[in-house]
């Protein structure tokens, strides 16, 4: 059982931020089904005053609610919990106007940013890798980095809660048992390709459909913007190695899938502590371990995320399978959201993906 501060029936007041793209289309989606949680607002520079359903039709019947203007502090006051959906860049504003001139948080709500803002400690970091300045580098400290498997006990005492980018979701569960066990290799490649939707809501030259349908490609090679999230997190559990980070876009809607590869003297003992890690569904009910390969239809469109083991002689693969628009974003920033609650952890999010 987990000790909860929700009552007995009662239910917690969540808003949505930027409610009307691909990330919040799916928060809204899950917060409805949700059996603890009374969805009170969603927002939308572009959309106001239209209805939800306007934007996501396949919701109809679920919700009456149409899209508001309301700022993040007036929803901060208002609701138990906010989620800022919104583009990176655009949540350090909304995140200056939660706190005030001393840095105490303005309003009641605990708030989960789907954004990169306030990911990394570092604001050097932050303007190399996402090219401008962070507007409230001061408050980068407040916020804790929410890969639930690995940060549950801090998520759990935490008011801010900055969600780790989708790439980062499924490589930091491919590497973060070895490096709390001291096994992570000096030198680790990892190749990961991901889905459309991962690029946002507005097409581009490389997003849109007609030129990804039938494509491949790589990109950001070498200095992708999560490669410093994965390298803090990785210190943060005692580890520093040496990760080339391969990404490449690929001819599909939804999904990640991370390829690890690593040499290493006994591949069976770096095998061994993944499997102490997520071997007991009772601790990690949302990581499941297969041996070999994972597939991305056994994941998209749940809160799930498929390890694999492939040893051979002086190496071994960790291959991690997830949905970036959920576990890699909105069913993570959920699950994170029943942490910071006192929830169960699988509150909302226990469906699982159709095949195929």
């Amino acid at each position: 059982m987990w000790p909860s501060e929700v009552s007995a029936g009662g239910r917690v007041k969540v808003a949505v931020a930027g409610g009307a793209g691909y990330v919040g289309g799916d928060l809204v989606r899950l917060l409805l089904g949700h059996p603890s949680v009374e969805l009170a607002a969603v927002t939308s520079r572009s959309q106001v005053g239209e209805p939800v359903t306007g934007a996501f039709p396949h919701l109809s019947g679920l919700t009456s609610l149409r899209f508001g203007d309301q700022g993040p502090a007036e929803l901060a006051e208002a609701v138990d919990v906010l989620f800022l959906a919104l583009p990176h860049g655009s949540s350090m504003d909304a995140v200056a106007s939660l706190f005030d001139a001393g840095g105490a948080p303005v309003g009641r709500a605990r708030v989960v940013d789907m954004s990169g803002d306030f990911r990394l400690n570092d604001p050097a970091l932050y303007k190399k890798h996402y090219k401008t300045e962070h507007a409230c580098a001061g408050l980068l400290s407040k916020f804790t980095y929410g890969l639930t498997e690995w940060a549950g006990s801090r998520v759990a005492e935490s008011r801010h809660v900055a969600n780790p980018g989708c790439f980062a979701t499924a490589i930091g569960l491919a590497l973060s048992p070895l490096a709390s066990a001291g096994l992570l290799p000096p030198q680790v490649t990892v190749f990961a390709a991901t889905g459309s939707t991962g690029s946002g809501h507005t097409p581009a030259r490389g997003t849109h459909h007609p030129e990804r349908a039938t494509n491949y490609k790589l990109y950001k090679v070498l200095e992708h913007q999560h490669v410093p999230e994965i390298l803090g997190h990785l210190s943060a559990l005692g580890a520093t190695t040496d990760l080339s980070f391969i990404p490449a876009s690929a001819p599909m809607t939804h999904g990640i899938f991370a390829t690890c590869h690593m040499r290493c003297e006994d591949p069976s003992a770096l095998e061994a502590a993944v499997w102490a890690a997520y071997g007991d569904p009772a601790r990690t009910p949302f990581v499941r371990l297969r041996q070999g390969s994972p597939e991305l239809n056994w994941v998209v469109g749940s809160n799930f995320a498929d390890v694999g083991l492939i040893k051979g002689e002086g190496e071994l693969v960790v291959a991690c399978a997830i949905d970036n628009m959920i576990k890699g974003a909105a069913g993570q920033a959920i699950q994170n959201m029943n942490l910071m609650l006192g929830l169960d952890p699988r509150a909302g999010l226990t469906t699982p993906p159709s095949l195929p």
